[in-house]
């Protein structure tokens, strides 16, 4: 990289190989992706194409830490057909399914996308039923795991049957056991998640803003966020990282913030894109990336899923060339735009 912006490494930071990478995604997901021309609400579509998968957040960030070389070990719940399609796709890629098996049926999540504009339009069913036991059984599941200088990150929504602090007590669990905690969360799970201090916090900006900002509700700008950024780093959170979509995303640590430059793209579907840049960023800090490094690897995770049209790395994907197009511009944070 040429920039001479690059940050360095946070005070706490991965230093080579180590265990898997542990993903929790406790309300994982069928994905069933369908293609039409585009979407008329009210009208009778025909579909062009239709592929499903293993998905939700979780299935996408272990999907494409594994292309990138991490070894994964994935915790959630998985149950009925859609459970097992996800279970075989854990064997068929080499991840560890450590999921927690229930008596209800995995959610399926619709995902149309339209080939006319690139949009993409989601339906997120909820999450399934779970037993008491069923939830014991996924806590000591993740428990027994957690060790010095783990990564385990957490990822997507909750099912209605987890309370809004889970997050939260991963956290402090892998606080006490030494370990890096990462959040990709959203609303009250995210605020509840902060609150326990984690590693690193990674949003978009619409979720940054709404959990953690100012409450708006839109896209923000830069100057919407610095000061709020700005009070996770003095309150202890090692890196916050806050997307925006196709523009200049934010990283901070105690040593500064930066404004930083994705590549850009042709957008055929930008959904997974925030999942895609979040398993790069981890894969590479896994294995021995430094922070600059891991920043630029997820920016080109980011394009180059918005740049097709199934969410998540496929296998073969290269960064390399868009990783080497990112650029780092330090910004300046007075003490007076530190939001307490």
């Amino acid at each position: 990289m040429t920039s001479t912006n690059i940050p360095p490494n946070p005070r706490r930071w991965p230093t080579g190989a180590r265990d898997p990478l542990m993903i929790v995604g406790p309300n994982p997901a069928m994905d069933r992706l369908e293609v039409i021309g585009q979407l008329e609400p009210g009208s009778v579509h025909r579909v062009r194409r239709v592929h499903a998968r293993a998905g939700g957040k979780s299935f996408i960030v272990g999907r494409s830490a594994r292309v990138l070389g991490a070894d994964v070990e994935m915790f959630g719940f998985l149950g009925g057909a859609a459970g097992e399609l996800a279970r075989t796709e854990c064997r068929e890629l080499g991840i560890d399914d450590r999921h927690t098996s229930i008596a209800a049926d995995t959610r399926i999540t619709a995902v149309i996308v339209e080939s006319k504009t690139g949009r993409s339009t989601v339906f997120n069913e909820p999450g399934p039923p779970l037993t008491d036991d069923e939830r014991q059984t996924f806590w000591d599941a993740v428990s027994e795991r957690l060790g010095a200088e783990r990564i385990v990150a957490c990822t997507g929504s909750l099912p209605p049957d987890l309370p809004a602090d889970s997050y939260g007590r991963i956290v402090a669990a892998a606080n006490a056991a030494g370990a890096y905690s990462a959040i990709d969360a959203s609303g009250k799970v995210l605020r509840a998640a902060v609150t326990a201090t984690p590693w690193l916090v990674k949003c978009n900006g619409q979720e940054f803003r709404a959990a953690i900002g100012d409450g708006a509700s839109g896209d923000p700008d830069v100057p919407d966020l610095v000061g709020h950024v700005a009070a996770l780093i003095s309150g202890g959170v090692s890196i916050v990282v806050v997307t925006m979509g196709p523009k200049d995303f934010l990283a901070a640590t105690a040593d500064g913030m930066w404004s930083v430059t994705a590549p850009g793209v042709d957008v055929v579907n930008a959904t997974g894109s925030g999942d895609t840049f979040f398993a790069a960023f981890l894969a590479t800090a896994s294995q021995g990336g430094s922070f600059a490094d891991s920043l630029a690897a997820a920016a080109a995770g980011g394009a180059v899923n918005a740049s097709q049209l199934e969410p998540g790395l496929q296998p073969g994907a290269e960064l390399a060339a868009l990783a080497a197009q990112v650029r780092f511009s330090a910004l300046e944070v007075s003490a007076a735009e530190v939001r307490s």
